[in-house]
């Protein structure tokens, strides 16, 4: 049997039985590479030359800093600065949710992290102001993973270690994209809101005055992506150690400064930390075996050429490749389906002219929309838990964001200075 048509078929198979999806790849793999005659040793050798990266250090750090900075309080008081910021603007919570998701995107680098951290607050509030609760948990699940496409980002730094991409100009190619999704989720908001009448109750009048009060409460808070992201920009740090550098701000700002962080909140978010990094290094340790596989076998030059010759039209090719994206999304985890599916689709998309960066941030955002879309979306299953509805309910409410988003994904398919303009700009060469 073709050994590519053995690795498909026994993925498919593990997964039908209930199999973990990391361990349902690993497995194919192990069959594959038993039917192509290589030793076990290439399996043992390809698994520590996929997490022998310097670059991987930033996943586990970026994690625990997200963590620190929630039980240090760095969350409410983003909050309490977005809520003046909004004032009584149309959509009043729910608008307050997508800019403190914004904010916090800056520092997590995680959709459901950015969703549970801002949710667990946000979500209460608007069902205590009477907005409806498959709304209130959907609006959270959107804006929650816009916590992916603004740096720092994890799918981005997976992204760019499987596409041999530069993870800083990554993180440069997604800030306009991210700011796009905040405006698209705000104006779909407003809309919504207007016609059922949901406005924040409690709001103050927006002044300067309070603005800057707010801002001076929450100035760690503000100043933690400006000390990452600047510091990554201007060169002084590396992605890596970005990541230490916000490990200890979030130790710092939470111990001394908020003094919130507790040594059980200490062990709770390493522990969270080191569980979430486990799952990630599975995955990126056997997708990086089926890659090698499918890199030997030259499936992905099959695949580009076959849709090459059964899509002629460039316009047409891209659209096909958004629509795989945005489905595939629905139904594989985020890294899983980055490791599977850079080597099989990169070569598509730069055969009709898309810049690896550009399709790094296409299929970013796309799986920010999966994180919000059915049956496996995860920021779903966490808005639904901590606002005690279903996922039914929070998939239909949703459908509207979906779409704002989506719209978002094909203007940065089609105009590429939507990504590469700000690389370009700071000296990236995209």
């Amino acid at each position: 049997m073709n050994v590519t048509l053995l690795l498909a078929l026994s993925f498919t198979g593990f997964l039908l039985l209930g199999t973990p999806v990391a361990i349902a790849i690993g497995m194919a793999a192990v069959i594959g590479m038993m039917a192509s005659g290589l030793p076990m040793s290439y399996l043992a050798q390809t698994a520590y030359t996929a997490v022998n990266e310097f670059t991987i250090i930033a996943v586990p750090m970026f994690i625990l800093a997200g963590a620190l900075m929630e039980k240090g309080g760095l969350t409410a008081r983003l909050i309490n600065f977005s809520r003046v910021l909004v004032g009584p603007a149309p959509g009043g919570l729910a608008t307050v949710t997508i800019v403190a998701c914004t904010l916090f995107a800056a520092i997590s680098g995680s959709g459901p992290a950015t969703t549970a951290a801002i949710g667990s607050i946000m979500i209460p509030a608007m069902m205590k102001e009477r907005y409806n609760k498959g709304f209130s948990c959907a609006i959270t699940s959107s804006a929650g993973g816009i916590g992916v496409v603004i740096p720092p980002s994890i799918p981005m730094i997976i992204y760019g270690i499987t596409s041999e991409t530069s993870i800083t100009a990554l993180f440069l190619a997604g800030v306009v994209p991210g700011i796009l999704l905040a405006l698209a989720l705000y104006v779909t908001v407003a809309i919504i809101s207007r016609r059922k009448g949901y406005r924040a109750l409690d709001a103050e009048p927006r002044s300067l005055r309070l603005i800057l009060q707010k801002a001076r409460e929450a100035i760690w808070a503000l100043l933690a992506p400006v000390i990452i992201l600047g510091g990554i920009y201007l060169g002084i740090f590396t992605v890596t150690e970005a990541s230490v550098v916000a490990v200890f701000y979030a130790l710092f700002v939470g111990i001394f400064i908020y003094r919130s962080i507790s040594l059980d909140g200490l062990i709770d978010s390493m522990i969270y930390s080191v569980r979430i990094t486990g799952t990630v290094m599975l995955v990126l340790v056997t997708g990086r075996i089926i890659g090698r596989l499918l890199s030997m076998f030259q499936v992905p030059q099959q695949v580009s050429g076959f849709l090459i010759g059964a899509v002629g039209d460039p316009t047409l090719l891209i659209l096909l490749i958004v629509l795989m994206l945005i489905f595939i999304g629905m139904w594989m985890e985020t890294l899983t389906q980055i490791i599977i599916l850079t080597p099989l689709l990169l070569p598509v998309a730069t055969s009709v002219g898309l810049d690896p960066i550009q399709f790094g941030i296409m299929f970013t955002i796309a799986c920010e929309i999966g994180y919000s879309t059915p049956p496996l979306g995860v920021n779903l299953f966490v808005a639904s838990e901590i606002g005690d509805s279903t996922v039914e309910e929070v998939s239909k409410a949703s459908i509207p964001f979906i779409i704002a988003e989506t719209v978002v994904l094909l203007l940065v398919a089609f105009i590429p200075d939507l990504t590469l303009a700000l690389p370009r700009m700071l000296g990236y060469g995209v």
